[in-house]
């Protein structure tokens, strides 16, 4: 056999090997796909209150003037929320690298040197 036909011949034979991994591949998500869809519609009405903060902000305003004591246990409840998230950001985020080129940021785990002269 030529070379010519020995790459045809592989190449014919990994095609068929990714239309096999492709349906496999099908078959295993398509048990997620429910979950998937779900996270998808959540993620998309994420992004959507993310652009329109100010219904946020009329939603909280709305709910601690009719119903205080449910603002306020609720309030605790996601200030919790807020803090274990910024927890795990700052625990994970130095295993990605900072996205910008800039120096570190100071936290509530660093201190500023504000002293003149030094290091």
């Amino acid at each position: 056999m030529s070379a010519r036909a020995d790459i045809l011949e592989r190449r014919a034979r990994l095609v068929a090997e990714a239309e096999a991994q492709r349906h496999a591949l099908a078959e295993s998500l398509g048990v997620c796909r429910n979950a998937l869809r779900v996270v998808d519609r959540g993620i998309a009405w994420a992004n959507w209150l993310r652009a329109r903060p100010y219904l946020v902000v009329a939603a909280a305003a709305a709910i601690a003037v009719l119903r205080p004591k449910f603002a306020l246990a609720w309030s605790a409840r996601l200030l919790t929320l807020w803090r274990v998230g910024r927890l795990l950001y700052e625990v994970i985020q130095p295993v990605g690298g900072p996205k910008s080129g800039g120096g570190e940021k100071p936290t509530s785990r660093t201190t500023l040197n504000l002293t003149s002269g030094g290091n």
